[in-house]
C-alpha cells in the first residue's frame, strides 16, 4: 500500500478544498486506487475545475472534488460489480460520504455525476459538477478539447503524469465489457472506438 501524501492546498493553480470530507477521500483513493486511476482522477478534478472557471460556472470544488476521486472505483472490482462499473462506483461513493456524515442531497448529488459520467450526453440540467466530470474524463481519456487547459496541462502533467494509463483503462473497459455487454462500457469500446481515438488523441501524440 502507497503512503498517502498530504493533501494538497492547489494544484497547477487550482484549488483543493480543505475539509475533512476531501481529506477523508484523498485518503481513500489514495490507499484504493491503483495508479493510473488515481492521477487519472486527480487530473480530472483539475480539467473539471478548468473547465467550470473557464465556463464561469458556479460549481462546488467538494463535490466535484469527491466524484472525481471516486468516479473510476467500480473498474477496480469489475468481477464483484452488480451492475454497470459507473454505477456500482455511484453507490460505492454514496454510502461512503454518507458514514463521514454528508448530507444524504450532496451525497447523492456526487453520486449522480459519477453515474452520468459515461452517458452519452450530459447537460446543465443534470447538474453543473456532472457535466464538468463528464467533460474532464473525456478531456482525460480521450483528449476532446484539451486546449482548453493548455494553460495549466504542463504542471499538472508533471504533478500526476499519464504514464501507462491508456493501456491499463482500455484493459479496464474491455474486462467491463467481458463481464457485461449491456453497460456503456460497450459503446464507448465498440462505437466509439475507444482504443482507435486515444491512439489519434492529442495524449497519444505528445
Amino acid at each position: 500500500m502507497r503512503s498517502t501524501p498530504r493533501l494538497p492546498t492547489e494544484i497547477a493553480g487550482i484549488p483543493v478544498p480543505q475539509d475533512d470530507v476531501a481529506s477523508a477521500t484523498w485518503r481513500w483513493a489514495n490507499r484504493g486506487l491503483p495508479d493510473y486511476l488515481l492521477t487519472h482522477s486527480v487530473r480530472a478534478y483539475c480539467w473539471g475545475a478548468a473547465i467550470g472557471e473557464r465556463e464561469r460556472w458556479s460549481f462546488d470544488e467538494g463535490i466535484l472534488w469527491a466524484a472525481s476521486l471516486m468516479h473510476d472505483v467500480g473498474l477496480t472490482r469489475i468481477p464483484a460489480n452488480e451492475r454497470c462499473f459507473e454505477f456500482e462506483g455511484a453507490e460505492i461513493a454514496r454510502r461512503f460520504l454518507l458514514r463521514l456524515g454528508v448530507a444524504p442531497g450532496r451525497a447523492a448529488t456526487v453520486a449522480t455525476a459519477i453515474a452520468l459520467h459515461m452517458a452519452p450526453a450530459v447537460t446543465l440540467a443534470d447538474g453543473v459538477e456532472a457535466v464538468l466530470l463528464d467533460r474532464a474524463t473525456g478531456l482525460d481519456v480521450r483528449g476532446v478539447d484539451v486546449e482548453l487547459v493548455d494553460a495549466i496541462r504542463p504542471a499538472v502533467m508533471r504533478e500526476f503524469p499519464r504514464g501507462a494509463f491508456d493501456r491499463l483503462f482500455v484493459a479496464a473497459i474491455g474486462r467491463e465489457v467481458a463481464n457485461r455487454s449491456d453497460c456503456q462500457s460497450d459503446r464507448l469500446l465498440n462505437v466509439v472506438g475507444l482504443e482507435r481515438s486515444m491512439a489519434r488523441s492529442p495524449w497519444a501524440q505528445g
